[in-house]
């Protein structure tokens, strides 16, 4: 359609809507919701007129009587087919040159494929809205949502599954361009959460890669104060996966590591969410960091035992807690060596946590990490458990299917870190052409 054809067809439908707007207009004195209800179903009749005008004419242009076959032979053009197809408009009726193949016997349409229709006849906009909304809120309430955010159309949960499957499992194949390189220090952790399944709960093993504010206040627990207005000044990037702990391990530190260049990266977990020997293959050079409210809970322990008064525990508790993360963990283990309980519970504590602090003395240097700029809490990735997994993932009564929920994973952990991401580029195909009644 040429720029004279364009205008030619704005002025006919401007012609033709004049007897709508004018019959339908609000009269004099309405309020701002008929306003902008009235402006808003102009407009989408306007943009579904010219939507259709313009997929009639790219899917009716046949290229000769002959086209490619996928099966390597060629196809004869038979006729026009009509489709309904489902725009981010709406419905629009577009007639597409339909070709039959006489080897294979097969027929097709090829502006389906240039068109990229998806399930129901889906235009890649409309599959990403609803990716969208499927990977940010239950499937049953992507309906509720098209309707509040005024979408001009409708589908069936099912087919609302089908399409954020298969842009999690595109996207999945082909992630998103990550970050650049980090002005800051770079930072990861790394953390499991369970969900139910047909079978029983399943972990999701979750990762966060990040880059603190060195200069943020510090809660008591070793976290970074965030407030919302300051939350995505630390690039983060979300991993989640129902697969292997070693292939989120790989994958996590592969992206800090190419964010972080020549500096090294530090990594905050505690000991039941990480073997720290698996990133030697990703990290080989990093700085550990044992997850300091895991150090403050194990100091609970021991101060239940050590002191029976309530008061006199918690002083023991604050003190080396204090202790341990402003001047390091040696006084700590000098104390516990030093220590003699009497009870064979009280033996027994002194024995397993003096061991534990022992052999993680060298990832509790807490000051050397704070005077690097270093979070010495794991707050990051608690958030990324919830953010990513639990918000979506456990919800009443919600069963998952493991083969259902790992594309759902990477759409929702992609979203949450390229909040900007186009989904349009991840939609799928149909398998089939769609073939309505002859027009």
């Amino acid at each position: 359609m040429s720029p004279e054809e364009r205008q030619q067809k704005i002025r006919e439908l401007a012609k033709q809507l004049a007897p709508q707007f004018r019959a339908h207009r609000p009269a004099p004195g309405a309020d701002i919701n008929e306003l902008e209800d009235f402006v808003a179903e102009i407009g989408y009749a306007v943009q579904r007129e010219l939507a259709e005008d313009l997929l009639n004419e790219e899917a009716s242009r046949k290229e000769g009587n002959r086209t490619a076959c996928p099966c390597g032979n060629s196809a004869t053009f038979q006729r026009f087919h009509a489709l309904r197809v489902l725009t981010s408009l709406g419905l629009v009726t577009v007639r597409r040159a339909y070709y039959r193949c006489g080897q294979c016997g097969a027929g097709h349409c090829p502006a389906d494929a240039r068109f990229r229709l998806g399930p129901s006849n889906t235009t890649p906009r409309v599959q990403a809205q609803i990716a969208a909304m499927g990977a940010l809120v239950p499937y049953g309430q992507v309906g509720t949502l098209c309707r509040q955010l005024g979408l001009p159309y409708r589908l069936d949960l099912k087919t609302g599954e089908r399409i954020t499957q298969g842009v999690g499992n595109a996207l999945a194949a082909e992630p998103p361009v990550p970050f650049g390189p980090a002005e800051r220090p770079v930072v990861i952790g790394f953390d499991g959460v369970m969900i139910r399944t047909p079978a029983g709960k399943k972990e999701v093993r979750v990762g966060v890669v990040y880059e603190p504010d060195p200069d943020a206040e510090e809660t008591p627990s070793g976290n970074p104060r965030r407030t919302a207005a300051t939350a995505g000044d630390l690039r983060k990037e979300y991993l989640a996966t129902t697969g292997s702990r070693a292939s989120l391990v790989a994958a996590t530190g592969a992206r800090a590591r190419a964010r972080a260049g020549d500096r090294p990266v530090a990594v905050v977990a505690d000991g039941a969410a990480l073997d720290w020997s698996e990133l030697d293959p990703v990290l080989p050079e990093r700085v550990e960091i044992l997850d300091f409210r895991h150090t403050q809970e194990r100091l609970g322990e021991i101060a239940k035992v050590m002191h029976r008064a309530p008061g006199a525990a918690q002083a023991w508790q604050e003190f080396y807690s204090w202790w341990v993360g402003r001047i390091g963990p040696e006084g700590l283990l000098r104390e516990l060596r030093a220590w003699k309980p009497e009870t064979e519970v009280a033996q027994e504590v002194r024995r397993v946590q003096l061991a534990y602090f022992e052999r993680q003395q060298g990832r509790m240097q807490y000051p050397d990490y704070r005077e690097a700029g270093y979070p010495i809490g794991s707050g990051a990735v608690e958030g990324t458990c919830r953010h990513v997994v639990v918000d979506r993932f456990r919800q009443s009564g919600m069963r998952w299917q493991l083969g259902t929920a790992e594309p759902v994973l990477q759409l929702r952990a992609a979203l949450l870190t390229h909040g900007e991401l186009d989904l349009r580029g991840y939609t799928v195909t149909k398998s089939r052409p769609s073939i309505a009644t002859a027009a």
